[in-house]
């Protein structure tokens, strides 16, 4: 199985909606040194789990066969649900929450826990890597690049 590190960013901070972009990487271990495959999107409003997942959803989506995944996050809501298996219990529940309610980013969880499922994956909250800075700088571009939409 390969190892596969999947790195997320996110300019969007905080529960209100609001506009901002993504970046994920994703780096597998060849003979040659690391490959990375890389992209960042925009979104006109978003919150920052939803855009968590939506970036986490794109890099998944990018993947041809399962893989043991580390995930690189800032979001220690999207890595709880993760690791703490959140989306069994919620799927378990009908995608409802402890109150009963349909849980937050339904249809971004659903994505999540399919694209998931034939992998495995650990998550790391808060790690600062060598692509922290580039990232930053890629969503930053593509904020400017869309500051007028």
């Amino acid at each position: 199985m390969d190892m596969v590190n999947v790195y997320l960013y996110t300019t969007i901070k905080g529960p209100r909606k609001r506009a901002g972009a993504f970046t994920y990487i994703l780096e597998m271990e060849t003979a040659k040194g690391p490959a990375t495959l890389s992209k960042t999107e925009y979104r006109k409003e978003a919150t920052e789990n939803q855009a968590e997942l939506q970036a986490l959803i794109a890099a998944l989506k990018r993947l041809k066969k399962p893989c043991a995944l580390s995930i690189y996050t800032d979001s220690e809501y999207l890595a709880g649900a993760l690791e703490r298996g959140w989306i069994a219990e919620w799927k378990a529940k009908d995608w409802k929450n402890a109150k009963r309610q349909p849980i937050a980013h339904m249809s971004e969880w659903q994505e999540t826990a399919e694209l998931l499922n034939a992998h495995r994956f650990q998550c790391l909250v808060g790690s600062r890597h060598s692509y922290y800075t580039w990232m930053q700088q890629e969503a930053k571009k593509k904020l400017e690049e869309n500051k007028d939409v």
